[in-house]
């Protein structure tokens, strides 16, 4: 699947950004005990609702995975992941119309935040 051609690309974007914990920490302080359970949350939903997403995909339901998308925007962004949240807001609104041209973008970020959650 291609990525549209009008869609403006930012080589300094979210293909550069990586997941990290900047703001689950600047959350949580110190409170590790809130720490360890909000990043446990993180690991057990997100797996089950990317399977969910690609599922979605994969049966050519758009409009169901948009509603994955919305969730997962909200993991995106509790990692950090500014630039790559507004990418997934802009695939969100485009799988309610059954656009979905950003869906390779998207993959990209969620095959970084898979890898990330496999070493933390």
């Amino acid at each position: 699947m291609e990525a549209r051609e009008d869609y403006e690309y930012n080589p300094l974007g979210f293909m550069e950004e990586v997941p990290n914990l900047s703001y689950v920490f600047s959350l949580v302080k110190d409170d590790l005990e809130f720490r360890n359970k909000f990043l446990a949350i993180i690991k057990r939903e997100f797996p089950m609702e990317l399977e969910k997403y690609l599922l979605h995909m994969s049966k050519d339901e758009p409009r169901a995975a948009a509603e994955l998308v919305h969730k997962l925007k909200y993991r995106i962004s509790a990692l950090g992941m500014e630039k790559s949240f507004q990418l997934t807001e802009n695939h969100e609104e485009r799988l309610h119309i059954a656009d979905t041209s950003l869906d390779f973008d998207f993959r990209i970020i969620l095959k970084k935040i898979v890898a990330f959650l496999e070493k933390i």
